[in-house]
């Protein structure tokens, strides 16, 4: 029976962590402009086959933070608050997304 009642209280000591660490909206729109930019960062215009593509990703490159920015008010974040996580649904059009789920002060994503 002890056994059973510390198991117990294991878990229960591990739901209140989860429910107290879950990240907010606040991290979940952070993650999403580091995202933003490291992708602006890894982009590679000369390996654009269209020219009018690789200036976007020239002048996005020169003006990092304006680009995500611009970027940014285009894509739609819908964020959840659940008991013990959270959970965000990112969208860019019709064209991509991502869920996320959000637990113990960590984020992960999966693009569809």
């Amino acid at each position: 029976m002890k056994g059973l009642a510390g198991l117990i209280a294991v878990l229960a000591l591990g739901a209140l962590a989860m429910a107290f660490t879950k990240p907010t909206q606040a991290a979940f729109e952070a993650q999403l402009e580091a995202r933003l930019l490291a992708r602006i960062d890894a982009a590679d215009p000369e390996a654009a086959a269209d020219p009018v593509e690789a200036i976007l990703l020239t002048t996005c490159k020169l003006g990092r933070a304006q680009c995500a920015q611009l970027i940014r008010s285009l894509i739609a974040l819908e964020y959840e608050d659940k008991v013990l996580f959270s959970r965000a649904e990112v969208r860019l059009g019709n064209a991509e997304s991502a869920s996320c789920i959000g637990a113990l002060t960590r984020i992960f994503c999966t693009e569809r």
